[in-house]
């Protein structure tokens, strides 16, 4: 699943396979990485990256064209081999244009020969390399080149995510609904969604009805006791468009169902129907109220790692993210329970990691758990602040030069202060 509720992939990396395919995989990882942490919403990005040649069947060239058509940037390698390619400048640069004209802003050139010509002149182009070829990732000027191609990605896609929480509201046949789907819109824009199209009528065709469902992330129907033509007719184009659909009524026994991922039926003459409505395009857009408000809440804060040994160190762990919540502008993010347990740790600006009742070599394993975390995210520079009971137990620990050892509540505090200072 993309990042934009319509793209088959956020970004789609267009190289040609005669190149180093090692180094090119190793940009595409780290876009990935600091997209991820970047993007403002949960949901991961897409990019289209394929490891292998795959650029001998019909089959591929139309499943490629069809990426192209729903893909928010494309990033270009360009080399020579690049521009000497006839597959990648004539059927995926091409195709993308035809889509995005080269003023869009939506094409990113990646210059990896200084001898290499940009197949387009109106387009951003980011030099990753010098006079030896292509710039080592490990080092700055890499970070500064790489930075130049994320900001103008994940700022663009952030605003189509927000453009695309978009809810297409049928209009009833049966007037004394029409305050409900008033008070529904009202509901909903509220809670950050669009209503697309803003006025539909029966006289309207198909074409267009169907249209504004495409566009949408999810409808919702409001049906009467004896449902009109109207009424029919726009459920049934939406249940063809395939997407979830949302269906109140008043009978107590409605027995239609919308595509997969709908939710069941809601009853408008029990409890509050607006509210439980507004709550199930929450459900479909998958954002839910608490994480939403916890999203916003957490933007501007900074990202804190912390851990601990649930089982032994559990109210040590409570008292801990309280006090750091508390120290200031801060996000605590806690290892994952399902999956890799650093997954989160490319978008902390710390880690902690405290002992008070757990073993010694749990708290080893986990520091290297952590050390190897780093690594593969890129996150060289990551503070980090180990928490333990007294300063025996540093020893046998394998220890950066800049971590920090604390013993006390106050030296934690201290240690936040810092890294408020270093943030601003």
């Amino acid at each position: 699943m993309a990042y934009v509720p319509d793209h088959v992939a956020d970004v789609f990396i267009s190289y040609c396979h005669d190149d180093d395919c090692a180094w090119i995989e190793r940009f595409q990882q780290d876009l990935y990485t600091v997209l991820t942490r970047k993007l403002r919403a949960r949901t991961r990005p897409a990019i289209f990256f394929d490891a292998r040649d795959l650029r001998a069947g019909r089959t591929f060239d139309s499943e490629i064209d069809a990426t192209l058509g729903k893909t928010g940037f494309l990033v270009a390698m360009v080399s020579p081999k690049y521009n000497a390619s006839t597959y990648c400048r004539h059927k995926e640069l091409s195709a993308f244009l035809r889509r995005h004209p080269p003023d869009s802003g939506r094409l990113i050139q990646i210059q990896l020969d200084s001898l290499a010509a940009l197949p387009v002149d109106k387009s951003l182009a980011v030099s990753f390399c010098n006079a030896r070829g292509p710039i080592r990732p490990d080092n700055e000027e890499y970070q500064d080149a790489l930075r130049r191609v994320y900001e103008p990605i994940a700022c663009e896609l952030d605003r189509l995510y927000a453009q695309s929480k978009m809810v297409f509201l049928a209009w009833p046949g049966d007037p004394t609904l029409e305050d409900e789907r008033k008070r529904l819109e009202s509901e909903i824009e509220g809670r950050g969604f669009r209503i697309f199209p803003e006025a539909v009528a029966e006289y309207e065709g198909d074409v267009r009805l169907r249209d504004a469902l495409q566009q949408c992330m999810t409808s919702v129907h409001f049906f009467g006791e004896t449902p009109e033509p109207f009424d029919l007719r726009q459920w049934e184009l939406a249940t063809g468009v395939g997407k979830p659909c949302i269906l109140a009524s008043r009978s107590a026994t409605e027995a239609r169902r919308g595509p997969a991922g709908s939710p069941p039926p809601i009853y408008l003459d029990q409890g509050n129907p607006t509210i439980a409505i507004a709550k199930a395009i929450e459900q479909v857009a998958n954002i839910g109220r608490r994480e939403e408000t916890e999203g916003r809440a957490s933007l501007g804060k900074l990202p804190v790692f912390l851990v601990f040994k649930a089982d032994a160190d559990a109210i040590l762990g409570l008292k801990l993210r309280k006090r750091i919540v508390g120290r200031g502008p801060f996000e605590v993010i806690l290892p994952s329970n399902e999956g890799p347990r650093y997954e989160e740790i490319a978008r902390a600006k710390a880690a902690i990691l405290c002992r008070a009742k757990a073993a010694r070599d749990w708290f080893a394993c986990e520091l290297e758990a952590l050390s190897i975390a780093m690594a593969s995210t890129q996150q060289f520079d990551l503070r980090r602040a180990l928490l333990l009971p007294s300063p025996e137990d540093v020893g046998g620990l394998d220890l950066f030069e800049d971590d920090t050892v604390l013993h006390s509540d106050d030296a934690l505090d201290g240690f936040l202060t810092k890294l408020q200072g270093a943030a601003a």
